[in-house]
């Protein structure tokens, strides 16, 4: 079978969770969404497939970008318990990257509250000068 274009919605949940599909079609399909951007659901399709390197690249890139609800749920597709270093590391990320609703969550799963008050103090401090 020759995957060329992505799936919608209702195809892609039969391909996910009604029909057999083998581990090499799934990867396929991981692939095309890694390749379209849809980080998200290429971690669907590689967690069905059990394609640890898939779910480690996607792991990775939400470390990148500071994601950390698809970093969050990488690890749980490799079933891996995150550490409070883990959580720390995301939330550098997205702090860099301003996304600190994002940092925010992270640290919220730490029990470092001066990184979280220090996060509180910046995102105020943000605010204040976009309001300026």
């Amino acid at each position: 079978m020759s995957i060329r274009k992505l799936p919608d919605y209702r195809l892609k949940q039969k391909i996910l969770y009604i029909d057999k599909t083998p581990a090499a079609s799934l990867i396929r399909y991981g692939d095309l969404y890694l390749e379209a951007g849809a980080l998200s659901d290429a971690l669907d399709f590689y967690a069905k497939a059990g394609h640890h390197s898939g779910v480690q690249k996607i792991k990775d890139l939400a470390l990148a970008s500071g994601d950390t609800f698809l970093f969050q749920g990488a690890a749980k597709a490799q079933h891996i318990e995150l550490r409070d270093a883990d959580w720390e590391d995301i939330a550098r990320a997205a702090v860099e990257l301003k996304k600190y609703l994002f940092a925010r969550h992270a640290l919220e799963k730490t029990n470092n509250a001066n990184l979280l008050t220090a996060l509180t103090t910046k995102m105020k401090a943000e605010e204040v000068k976009q309001s300026a």
